[in-house]
Formats: structure tokens, C-alpha cells, sequence
């Protein structure tokens, strides 16, 4: 009998027993159901949101209010080009007692950044970092509040210690996901703050016990686990070695990604393997330091960082794998009545209306050395 008329008969005699299945009310077997389609989530990870006083004063409308949307108008496309995006909020939010806003070196911003930054399209915001505590405990207990309030999923910074004992979860595409944020440190402000700030307010890095924190994280349900550090030393393109040391170690105990922070430069991306204690051997994706997203910093490589993507993929086990990394490279474009993020790439031939010669050249120039500092193993994405 000929392949195509065998298969044609075996087709038909599987029509006729689904049908007889049916008529007898009997239930198909289970076992031959399809399997369920792999899950996957593509993420996105900026660098620091700060908030200097030329962007407050930028901001700052007629009627007193503040609108931060134009600063992210350009980049906002790029934002929300993901399943999730996180960031790093670097300022404290509310305005504390009677004291005005400001920026550095203690900053203090309206609500209505948060606006701005959720409809560009972040869902995750970190606040571990060294200028948490900027309007003390009190600040951070009022930071932790708006955010939460405008719907943000968050992590390094507690109100109470169960919530600092609570497994962080979110769910992107079905995808349990375990986040631990931390800070190397506070700028000392913990010594000027009420003693909850040490005890559970803030997520330090030194306290860390992360096989225990991974494993809590696990048994919660969580499938990835990824830990931002607020760690390194500012104005560095390289990271230390007992930073490179922290994040075998992250890697080592079950972490699957890490997204650094706090230099206000890029530094390198990569593939990390580490022994965990049972002598598997792990890989974890490092950004050592995603650099700055928005500021108004001076020096050079602080204009510039990077929004990291990269795409979880469940295996047929159930494990999950991290693929597909990329960036946009991003540029802090700084006008007498505007900042604004852009993609360096996106406008890398033709500058966006507005941009003078010589700030198109510093963008180019920006996103060459972005560029040479990835090098061949991340793909440089315009949008």
C-alpha cells in the first residue's frame, strides 16, 4: 500500500474512534492531551532614575505643580517594549515635613514622577539604594507608599518586618518571579534614623544571607530569581573585585540574574558560572552596573547607560534559561529646557529635531563606547 494512502487510512480510523469515544461518553485519555506551549517573558532593565535640580526645575509648571512627562517622552516606547520593565528609583518621593524639593546631595521629588515613570511604562521599581533614606525613615515609610499606590510592584525597602520577611513574587506570563534588592549602604544616614531603618527598613547587602533568601524564594513558588545590588564604586567603567566576588556568589546561590547599580557608568555585561553548594555548577546573567538612565551629571560615561533586555525561556523540564540579551543604549540628552533619555542608536544617523552637531556627535560617540564595552555577545537593539 502506498505511504499516502496508509496514511490516509489511519487518519480515518482515528476519526471514526474519537467519535465513537463521544457517542459512548467516554472521556479521551489524558496522557494523550498536547502539551502546553513553553512559557516565556522578555524584561527590560534601566539604569538609575535620579532627579537633579535642573530636572525639578525643568518640571515645575506655572501653577506650581510638576509634570515629569516630557523627560521621558522619548524613551517611553523603549520602556514599554517588554512583558516587565525595572528600574532604579534613586530619590525619595513625598514631600518631607516643610522642606522644598531637591536634588542632590539629598533628594526629593513630587509624586508625579512616579506618573511619568509608570505611563513610559515600568512596573518594578527598586529602592535599595544609598539615597533612600535622604528624608530618613519616615521618608522611605512615605517613598514606599506612593509607589505602592500608583501600582508599582517594588522591593528594598520595608515598612514592617513581615513585609520585610515576605517573599517577593510577581507573575509576568505566568512566570513566578523571586526578586531580592539591596544596598551596599545609606550614606550613613542609618545613624541619623529611627533604629527600624537597620533592624528591617532597608535591604543591606552585608546582611544578606542569600542561600537562605534564594531558598525562601523557591519554596514560595518563585521559578527566576533575580537580585538588584546597589553596589561599586561611583565613576568606575570597571567593576571591583569583591563586586565581581558578591556576584559569584549571587550566582552560586541560586540566583539567575543580576542587575547592579550605583556606579552612574556602564560597566560590563555577561554570562557568570559559579559552583553552588551541591556542587552544580551555575549560570547567572551579570550587568554589573546598568549605568545612568536620567540625570544631570557632568562627567564623562555619566550621560549614558544601558536598558538591558533579555527573555526567559522555560525548558521542557520546567527549568528556565536566560536568552536573547540586548540593550538599547541610552543617552541623557541635556537642553537648557529639557532632559530627556533617548536611544543613541535609534537616532544614531539622523539626531533627533532639536539636537545641535556637537551633542549629536557626544550621542554617536556615547553609543561607540557602549558598544566596545558590551562587545559581540549582547545585541544592540534601536527600540
Amino acid at each position: 500500500m502506498r505511504k499516502w494512502a496508509l496514511a490516509l487510512l489511519l487518519a480515518l480510523c482515528a476519526l471514526m474512534m474519537s467519535g465513537a469515544i463521544a457517542e459512548a461518553g467516554l472521556e479521551p485519555d489524558p496522557t494523550l492531551a498536547p502539551p502546553q506551549a513553553l512559557r516565556t517573558a522578555r524584561i527590560r532593565a534601566a539604569g538609575d532614575l535620579m532627579v537633579h535640580k535642573k530636572q525639578l526645575q525643568i518640571a515645575k509648571q506655572a501653577d506650581g505643580s510638576y509634570d515629569f512627562h516630557p523627560q521621558y517622552a522619548l524613551i517611553a516606547d523603549a520602556l514599554s517594549n517588554a512583558d516587565y520593565t525595572i528600574a532604579n528609583l534613586e530619590t525619595t518621593i513625598g514631600q518631607y515635613e516643610n522642606r522644598p524639593y531637591s536634588g542632590y546631595p539629598m533628594f526629593n521629588t513630587p509624586e508625579s514622577l512616579l506618573d511619568a515613570i509608570k505611563d513610559a511604562g515600568v512596573d518594578f521599581l527598586t529602592l535599595a539604594n544609598n539615597h533612600m533614606l535622604d528624608r530618613y525613615f519616615e521618608g522611605m515609610i512615605k517613598t514606599v507608599d506612593n509607589v505602592e499606590a500608583r501600582g508599582f510592584d517594588f522591593g528594598g525597602a520595608n515598612r514592617t518586618p513581615e513585609e520585610k520577611e515576605k517573599p517577593n513574587i510577581v507573575e509576568v506570563n505566568g512566570i513566578k518571579i523571586g526578586f531580592l534588592c539591596y544596598t551596599q549602604m545609606t550614606n550613613g544616614m542609618e545613624d541619623w534614623c529611627n533604629r527600624a531603618v537597620k533592624e528591617y527598613g532597608v535591604n543591606y547587602l552585608r546582611k544578606a544571607n542569600l542561600r537562605e533568601e534564594v531558598a525562601a524564594l523557591r519554596e514560595a513558588g518563585a521559578e527566576v530569581v533575580i537580585a538588584i545590588p546597589h553596589w561599586g564604586e561611583e565613576y568606575e567603567r570597571k567593576p571591583q573585585a569583591y563586586v565581581v566576588n558578591w556576584a559569584q556568589k549571587m550566582v552560586a546561590a541560586g540566583v539567575d540574574v543580576v542587575l547592579g547599580s550605583h556606579p552612574h557608568m556602564a560597566q560590563p555585561v555577561c554570562f557568570v558560572e559559579a559552583k553552588a553548594e551541591n556542587g552544580e555548577t551555575r549560570r547567572g546573567l551579570v550587568a554589573y552596573s546598568l549605568g545612568n538612565f536620567i540625570d544631570n551629571m557632568l562627567k564623562r560615561y555619566t550621560d549614558s547607560g544601558l536598558l538591558l533586555e533579555f527573555t526567559l525561556r522555560e525548558r521542557q523540564d520546567g527549568a528556565f534559561d536566560v536568552t536573547d540579551v540586548g540593550c538599547v543604549p541610552i543617552y541623557c540628552w541635556k537642553q537648557s529646557d529639557n532632559i530627556q533619555a533617548v536611544s543613541s542608536l535609534k537616532y544614531y544617523d539622523t539626531p533627533p529635531e532639536g539636537m545641535d552637531d556637537g551633542t549629536w556627535r557626544r550621542m554617536k560617540d556615547s553609543c561607540d563606547e557602549l558598544v566596545s564595552l558590551l562587545g559581540e555577545d549582547v545585541t544592540m537593539l534601536a527600540e
